[in-house]
């Protein structure tokens, strides 16, 4: 039996897991731990909340708290290091937690994302299993994943971070194919309904409310090998070798994750692996934000994003693990931005450090 983790960071009562829980037990799922990530504005009162979730449930919860984490991960100090306090990205200290106690899967889910009322569990348990499954196929390499969401008014959108460049060729592309393969799938990323993660900009620009999907809530597709799109790390499963190399450095700011996204996309077509987007769908009703704040930490990374997927494109890799084949692509990418002379200083440390807070996650997985 798989030992499957679900892992999350909140400043807030969890009380999603309260139906996250009753979904699992309702199809009858075990071997579930959960990993509650504190911050420093999580209230006290998260542990006696916790205590009776162990009590209705048969189920493993853990909090750690900030002196939990940092008494777990003391022969870690690098990476504890490049954590900052009071920020989403703690999260990824839970999957390492899960990782080294010995999870085969892990999924991340956000504390404002709700489990509809199918097998939650069950369609992020698709992860690490060949299964024939629908794949888009570009002539450009980029697919725009959200075009299989339906918008109340209609308006086209795209997943935070998806290259600007690229967003209107591809309304006007018709270089799009459809294709079914029996593939792996190593990641899948579950879709959001009401509210999902689009850039600060175009929620400045209209409210975006997704009300449906184009395919069946329980079904999932793919992206061919070669195709590329950009997600994020809410309602996301990884398969124990891609929880391994799934890291979101922080020195690229708010768009760390999505970068990320373009790593596993480089990762995953050079293993000949897919990731899969769709099943499990949740709703989200998204925490409060500053959009104006957003819109300036995000810009910085978008004004990058073009660089740094076309010097992905460029380093090349042959098939290894997963672990080999990252280290392999950051050092190649360090390499390159030290030689560019295009960068400005500014612009090189936003790239650099994010390729070497991610070696310190890789060498500390390693260890």
């Amino acid at each position: 039996m798989r030992r499957i983790a679900i892992v999350t960071t909140t400043i807030n009562i969890p009380k999603f897991l309260i139906e996250l829980s009753r979904n699992a037990l309702s199809y009858k799922h075990s071997n579930l731990y959960f990993y509650i990530i504190g911050d420093k504005k999580t209230p006290k009162s998260i542990v006696s909340f916790l205590n009776k979730l162990k009590k209705q449930f048969p189920y493993k919860y853990y909090y750690l708290g900030i002196k939990d984490q940092e008494k777990r991960l003391s022969n870690k100090k690098k990476l504890l290091k490049i954590m900052p306090y009071n920020s989403g990205a703690r999260k990824l200290l839970g999957n390492f937690i899960a990782y080294k106690d010995g999870a085969d899967l892990v999924i991340q889910i956000d504390d404002d994302n709700f489990v509809q009322k199918s097998d939650f569990i069950g369609e992020h348990s698709l992860v690490d299993r060949r299964k024939k499954i629908k794949l888009f196929k570009s002539k450009s390499g980029w697919y725009n994943i959200y075009e299989q969401l339906n918008e109340k008014n209609n308006i086209p959108f795209y997943p935070r971070g998806f290259p600007w460049s690229k967003r209107q060729y591809l309304l006007k592309s018709k270089n799009i194919k459809v294709r079914k393969e029996s593939k792996k799938i190593v990641l899948i990323n579950g879709l959001v309904l009401e509210d999902p993660d689009v850039d600060a900009i175009s929620r400045l620009f209209w409210p975006i409310r997704v009300v449906s999907s184009k395919n069946k809530l329980t079904s999932n597709f793919g992206l061919y090998p070669g195709t590329w799109s950009s997600f994020n790390n809410q309602n996301t499963s990884t398969s124990r070798e891609l929880t391994s190399v799934f890291f979101t450095p922080v020195a690229a700011g708010r768009n760390s994750d999505i970068w990320t996204s373009y790593v596993m996309c480089k990762l995953v077509e050079t293993s000949k692996d897919v990731i899969a987007f769709g099943a499990p769908y949740v709703k989200q009703y998204r925490n409060p934000h500053n959009l104006w704040v957003d819109l300036q930490d995000e810009l910085p990374n978008n004004l990058l994003t073009d660089y740094f997927v076309n010097l992905l494109f460029s380093i090349k890799l042959k098939k290894e693990n997963y672990m080999d084949m990252l280290l392999t692509l950051i050092e190649k990418s360090l390499n390159k931005i030290e030689k560019e002379k295009k960068l400005k200083k500014n612009e090189k440390n936003i790239l650099s450090g994010y390729f070497k807070e991610y070696k310190i996650w890789a060498l500390s997985i390693k260890e």
